[in-house]
């Protein structure tokens, strides 16, 4: 490897094992030919443990009525399953791409984690909280994927295209970019999309939103953001994140 151009470290950052699907398929995208190195984070959400520590604390599953007690002996055992799972999931991956790897375990959130442990030149692919189950009045053809773009500025616009087209280099997915609420900014990214001619599309955080509530689920779709805007606006992240129905990716 050339000393002068290190390799691009790539976060996996998830609380679930249930949510690494998508992220480690997003990931083996953008690794795919490329020197890079793999790092995997999972999070023991300090909220969930802090709950399991009631002494009435108790779980009820997806489509049984009955709960029953959980305690935090049991949640300790099921995090420390999901880790291990996970690491496994992480070292076969980078066994196939043939890349080097780590992994770590920490307690905290998911997003203060994710932008306090990764390096300014990483890139962070989080996973989204959404449900794995949807229920739907009628089984739905398959959407072209879509690449959200969430720039804060002309300048994470063009980090966010060369993201995307790394991703999605034959252009198979549309690519939207949300334009932010100021009216200068907006204008200027407008004028900087239109460049691009129809390979991007405007539209705005109204209509990403509508999307993430009713669109049908897509593989291979990606939310991407400049870590400087996640940083500057960790709600904005978090809530993504929460109703999101895709990867979402800091570059």
């Amino acid at each position: 490897m050339n000393a002068k151009t290190p390799a691009l470290k790539i976060w996996i950052v998830v609380d679930a094992l249930e949510r690494s699907g998508d992220v480690l398929g997003a990931v083996t995208r953008f690794a795919a030919g490329r020197v890079v190195e793999l790092a995997g984070l999972f999070v023991e959400d300090a909220d969930l443990v802090r709950l399991a520590g009631w002494p009435a604390a108790t779980e009820t599953r997806l489509f049984e009525v009955s709960s029953r007690p959980f305690g935090s002996a049991e949640l300790e055992a099921t995090l420390r399953a999901q880790a291990a799972a996970l690491q496994r999931r992480l070292d076969a991956l980078a066994r196939e791409i043939g890349v080097p790897w780590s992994f770590r375990t920490v307690r905290g959130h998911v997003v203060q984690q994710a932008l306090s442990l990764a390096g300014g030149d990483d890139w962070i692919v989080l996973a989204s909280a959404s449900t794995t189950v949807q229920l739907r009045a009628r089984q739905m053809p398959a959407a072209r994927p879509v690449l959200w773009l969430l720039p804060e500025d002309e300048q994470g616009l063009t980090r966010l295209q060369e993201a995307a087209a790394r991703y999605d280099p034959l252009g198979s997915a549309e690519r939207r970019v949300v334009l932010p609420a100021d009216a200068r900014g907006a204008a200027a990214i407008r004028a900087s999309a239109a460049v691009a001619g129809g390979a991007l599309r405007s539209t705005t955080q109204a209509e990403l939103t509508q999307w993430i509530a009713c669109a049908p689920r897509s593989p291979g779709g990606l939310v991407l953001m400049t870590r400087a805007a996640g940083a500057a606006d960790p709600e904005r992240l978090r809530q993504l994140l929460r109703r999101g129905a895709a990867p979402l990716v800091l570059v």
